[in-house]
């Protein structure tokens, strides 16, 4: 599974493996252990030497080699300080590595490299194929919420050989309701973006997840689950699940359409939207049938 990741600042590719004049040889049963730099801002090896003789034993010993840091040469551990008990087990080829609750809370760039450490350190040896992550035992999850799953060194790099830890913040104009429910509300969101998610699909899901500020208020049921996204031809079909039908607050039919349309809006390529539910595009939603394309309107916009 290629490791999928939201983006926390502006564009920045981590350097996972470095370069060949700042890597240093090993030899014997000496392997690689990847440290932070001073800045934080990559991965960098220095050459270890494992004492256990038993596989399970040398992953306990990186595990601390990589908790406790490098000795003296100005790079840092790769695994945060906040965290204060990991913990392991071994499963046929794979090992499942516990960081702990605190690592829920880590900051997202900061976790990534984490788990690329410990996935390209404990991958060098025999008899370990893939390393996966728990969070006081339960799996560790990506910001969809899904299950990560099992990771190879592998994962954090894309079919073309480019590192996948390409991180940018994207700026939303984001359409959210009014107090009283009957009109639209602009706001200017920064947030973080997973390239790797299409940026019409992006903006829906920032729609159901309600505005960040205070003087605005969700438009749409949070339960609603986006079956897809897709853009043809400057038309935008959004594709949710019923529950987009099941008001729960004040919102006008209105507010909760033009607030996905007007959204959208200003993606590159999209002129119009359609929303349909669960693939049917004959449904209404109060006086409004869902059938047609609706373009951006700004008449009902604060």
């Amino acid at each position: 599974m290629r490791r999928t990741v939201i983006i926390a600042s502006v564009i920045i590719t981590i350097i996972l493996t470095a370069c060949s004049r700042n890597t240093p040889v090993i030899s014997g049963n000496a392997i690689y252990v990847y440290d932070l730099t001073a800045d934080s801002d990559r991965l960098e090896p220095s050459a270890y030497e494992p004492a256990g003789e038993e596989t399970s034993d040398r992953v306990g010993e990186l595990l601390g080699r990589l908790k406790d840091g490098p000795d003296g040469n100005g790079s840092r551990s790769s695994i945060p300080n906040e965290i204060t008990d990991v913990s392991f087990k071994s499963v046929a080829d794979s090992v499942i590595v516990d960081l702990g609750s605190a690592f829920a809370e880590t900051d997202i760039m900061r976790r990534l490299l984490c788990e690329a450490a410990v996935v390209k350190t404990l991958c060098q040896l025999d008899g370990v194929q893939s390393v996966s992550f728990t969070v006081d035992g339960a799996p560790l999850c990506d910001h969809l919420g899904e299950p990560v799953g099992s990771l190879t060194p592998e994962s954090f790099f894309d079919e073309d050989g480019t590192s996948v830890l390409t991180q940018e913040k994207v700026e939303l104009h984001l359409f959210f309701a009014s107090a009283d429910g009957q009109k639209l509300i602009e706001k200017t969101e920064t947030v973080e973006y997973d390239v790797n998610t299409p940026m019409d699909r992006f903006v829906v899901e920032n729609i159901i997840s309600g505005p960040k500020s205070s003087d605005a208020f969700a438009t749409v049921n949070p339960s609603t689950k986006i079956n897809s996204v897709t853009t043809l031809d400057g038309t935008c079909y959004v594709n949710l699940s019923k529950d987009f039908l099941n008001k729960k607050t004040n919102v006008s039919s209105s507010v909760m359409i033009y607030s996905i349309v007007n959204s959208l809006a200003p993606v590159e390529n999209i002129n119009k939207v359609r929303i349909l539910i669960d693939g049917d595009a004959g449904v209404e939603l109060g006086e409004y049938s869902l059938s047609g394309p609706f373009e951006r309107n700004l008449e009902i916009t604060e």
